[in-house]
């Protein structure tokens, strides 16, 4: 399980550093990494005990990862834009949520939940800069 932490703790902070350099790219490449983690974790359970919140749990966060698949596409600050940034934003905070309550439940070590709050938080603050129109993104 260790090196599957070690892979977490960088996708977080990718994450963090494309929030912190307001660039979306590394931002969602962050959880798109962090869901390959999980997904391809949660399969190896699923190989080892064939119950099926395992498959539940990694086709969930294969939404993860197709809501953050990381892209260049500009950012044109349209309503709809706006719209689709926060639902996916909130959707992401949903599943870490989500993913808060699977590691109390099960095996998995509760050093992963801290991973799921940092990233379940982590949305609310693009949420806010779309909301403000406080949005310069940079691209590269």
């Amino acid at each position: 399980m260790l090196p599957q932490i070690i892979v977490a703790s960088v996708c977080v902070l990718i994450t963090l550093y494309g929030l912190l350099k307001r660039n979306r790219v590394f931002f969602n490449l962050g959880y798109f990494l962090f869901g390959l983690v999980v997904v391809i974790s949660e399969f190896s359970f699923f190989a080892k005990d064939p119950a099926p919140i395992h498959l539940a749990t990694a086709f969930l966060w294969m939404i993860q990862i197709s809501l953050a698949i990381p892209n260049k596409l500009p950012f044109d600050e349209s309503k709809i834009t706006k719209s689709a940034a926060i639902k996916v934003y909130v959707c992401l905070s949903l599943i870490n949520i989500f993913g808060i309550y699977i590691v109390q439940v099960s095996d998995i070590p509760d050093v992963a939940q801290y991973f799921h709050i940092i990233l379940a938080v982590l949305t609310f603050i693009p949420i806010y800069f779309v909301m403000k129109d406080k949005l310069e993104i940079s691209q590269e």
